[in-house]
């Protein structure tokens, strides 16, 4: 390989386009073909489970033999830790939850052994910036590769090579067909081979998905200057105009009003026991309320985080944004009840579930942006920890067996015509079948859930293998 343009010394593998000094391992288009052919075996064609764990596992040794000649014992260590804890989700299912922190972890990986130390700020700056700096690696990249002249020998070189001889020699050989029966029928019967060497369109698409996604990994002891770069420094925050410390301490002061009428209907109609105007169900109070003050709560943590280069050092205008940020997480704590109101009443289903679990996680924020007050640590000590609260209850929620957990909750409280159980994947069935047996009564006429059969070790998921077990254990006792 020659690239054009470079100004650097080139590596004799002719793929290091931007090092004096490239690391020491293996060429990154050797393990490109080698990453290539375990997806090959491991995904393409089966169903997607054990295969996309075990290649990503793969994916992360290809990751660490472009540097291994750089890589020290303990950050390989901590590294290969974290990779394997993110895996750990896709072992029991493959479902895009558990693909997401998979990718998350690869990425972890990649930037903690091209870096060959562990820095949790630069290791989330990096993370968030991978996918963007990636695209515009594959992209200089591919621009930046020629193909070589005849001189240099090559692909190019090779077919000017043979062009005469090939081409000659197959003019000569139909002649000679002509000419002879016998050399006609050889010629005949090759051409009627019966093997296909022409590769599936899709396939080849599958191959250069995974090409393009891999590639900056192999890369990224090139792209670590960049990842890691921090930004210029921000000046003073704008003092001036419709934002500033006057304009913000009576915002607080007005928000605090607002949310206090809120949080004293909620404390009245929903703890207190205060009975509703006519007409009106808990229900109905309940549904109208959840998502808007998730929302309203979400709002009024980003404004909490905006507004803190404008409190200044006055005790009264911090004393308000704690009272207002409180009575927020107070706000979340009531969109829960509210939420649980109405699942009482018209049962539980996956984006409930959702709700539950990300109002939690809203108010843990909240109480997040406390901790960073009290403490006066920077909004980005906040954000570090935001993320890694998102990225735990990701991970936690996707070792929950969701349909199984919604399908025992409305079985334990069936309501006629609810066929939502109907709908929801196969982690459902054993909880289906089990109140069937119970019962005597059919849950699903004519849609059931199905549990499907893994017949490759490839296709293999925990979650799989266990809903079997519970199933056979509820035939076994009838």
């Amino acid at each position: 390989m020659v690239v054009r343009g470079v100004p650097h010394r080139i590596a004799k593998d002719g793929w290091w386009l931007d090092d004096a000094d490239p690391p020491k391992g293996i060429r990154p288009s050797i393990v490109l073909i080698l990453v290539l052919l375990a997806a090959d075996l491991l995904i393409w064609g089966f169903r997607p489970g054990l295969g996309i764990a075990v290649w990503m596992i793969l994916a992360g040794a290809a990751v660490a033999l472009t540097v291994y000649g750089s890589i020290s014992r303990r950050p390989l260590l901590i590294a290969s830790c974290i990779l394997i804890l993110a895996i750990a989700p896709l072992i029991e299912v493959v479902q895009p939850g558990t693909v997401l922190i998979a990718l998350l972890g690869l990425f972890a990986f990649g930037v903690i052994v091209a870096r060959n130390r562990l820095e949790s700020g630069v290791l989330l700056q990096s993370i968030l910036r991978l996918p963007v700096y990636g695209i515009a690696r594959n992209v200089q990249d591919i621009l930046a590769v020629r193909v070589p002249s005849p001189r240099s020998g090559g692909l190019r070189g090779a077919v000017l090579d043979w062009a005469l001889s090939l081409g000659l020699g197959g003019l000569f050989i139909l002649l000679f067909a002509a000419a002879n029966p016998v050399l006609d029928q050889w010629i005949a019967g090759l051409a009627a081979f019966p093997y296909d060497f022409t590769p599936d369109p899709d396939r080849v698409y599958f191959w250069c998905l995974i090409a393009w996604s891999i590639w900056p990994l192999l890369r990224l002891k090139q792209m670590m200057p960049q990842l890691a770069q921090s930004k210029p420094a921000r000046g003073a925050a704008l003092r001036s105009g419709f934002v500033n410390m006057r304009s913000v301490r009576r915002a607080l002061i007005v928000f605090n009003l607002i949310f206090a009428v809120q949080t004293v209907l909620d404390a009245g109609y929903l703890w207190g026991g205060v009975a509703l105007p006519d007409g009106m169900s808990y229900a109905t109070y309940a549904h109208r309320g959840a998502y808007p003050l998730l929302a309203t709560a979400i709002l009024a943590g980003v404004f909490a985080l905006m507004s803190q280069p404008y409190l200044g050092r006055r005790f009264d205008v911090r004393l308000l944004l704690y009272v207002w940020v409180g009575q927020t997480v107070a706000l979340v704590i009531s969109s829960v009840l509210r939420l649980d109101l109405y699942v009482d009443v018209y049962g539980l289903t996956r984006l409930r579930f959702s709700a539950f679990v990300w109002m939690t996680v809203v108010a843990l924020g909240l109480v997040l942006i406390i901790m960073q007050m009290a403490g006066r640590h920077t909004i980005r000590w906040f954000l570090e920890r935001a993320f890694g609260l998102a990225i735990m209850s990701i991970y936690l929620c996707n070792l929950v067996n969701i349909d199984g957990l919604i399908a025992r909750h409305n079985l334990a409280d069936p309501r006629p015509g609810d066929v939502y159980i109907c709908e929801l994947g196969e982690g459902a069935v054993p909880a289906i079948r089990a109140y069937e047996l119970r019962t005597g009564r059919v849950v699903c006429h004519s849609r059931q859930p199905y549990l499907s059969a893994r017949g490759d070790w490839r296709e293999w998921g925990y979650r799989n293998a266990r809903l079997h077990l519970s199933l056979a254990a509820l035939e076994e006792q009838q």
